[in-house]
């Protein structure tokens, strides 16, 4: 009897310890650096929607650690779906870098290939975008868009995860204002 009472003792106590080595959750978000947080006066520019494929819409951190693999990171959760985040971020971005252009009735369309961080250290984004002018159906510009990345320190890490990204976002949005603005 005192060896399943000692037996059992043991199990719960490698349970605990198990438990207390278990990284805290951390919510991911995809916005401008804090310090860049202005206040963007609003433009006539709208945003629509991104879409991304499938297994990117969803609230886990995913890395690719192989061609044809994709691990979920076990500490790290997006803090809203991505495809909202990716939106907000690029309306945000466009509205604070137009100058000219503000009050023209345009519509952005982004659709993105890839969107995600590589365990070699470097986030790849891949999109299709848009810009059409929605007075007369006119399209104002359109490219496809690869945007490479690097990952500053561990790749791994939720927080360099979430800067690169989001850097990678307004760098879109960035080239989309410098191609239609």
């Amino acid at each position: 009897m005192k060896t399943i009472v000692r037996g059992s003792i043991a199990v719960v106590m490698l349970g605990l310890a198990g438990c207390a080595s278990v990284p805290p959750l951390q919510h991911v978000l995809l916005s401008p650096p804090q310090s860049e947080r202005a206040p963007a006066r609003s433009s006539d520019w709208t945003v629509r929607r991104v879409r991304v494929p499938e297994y990117l819409d969803s609230y886990d951190v995913q890395m690719r650690t192989d061609d044809y693999v994709l691990t979920r990171l076990k500490d790290a959760k997006w803090a809203e779906r991505l495809p909202l985040a990716m939106t907000r971020l690029l309306q945000q971005t466009i509205d604070e870098k137009l100058v000219s252009n503000r009050d023209r009735p345009y519509q952005v369309d982004v659709s993105v290939d890839t969107f995600e961080p590589q365990s070699e250290g470097q986030i790849v984004f891949s999109s299709r975008w848009t810009v059409t002018d929605t007075s007369d159906d006119s399209v104002v510009a359109r490219d496809n868009t690869l945007i490479q990345q690097a990952l500053p320190g561990a790749a791994r890490d939720p927080a360099a995860i979430g800067r690169a990204m989001s850097e990678a976002v307004r760098q879109l949005a960035f080239r989309i204002v410098a191609e239609a603005g």
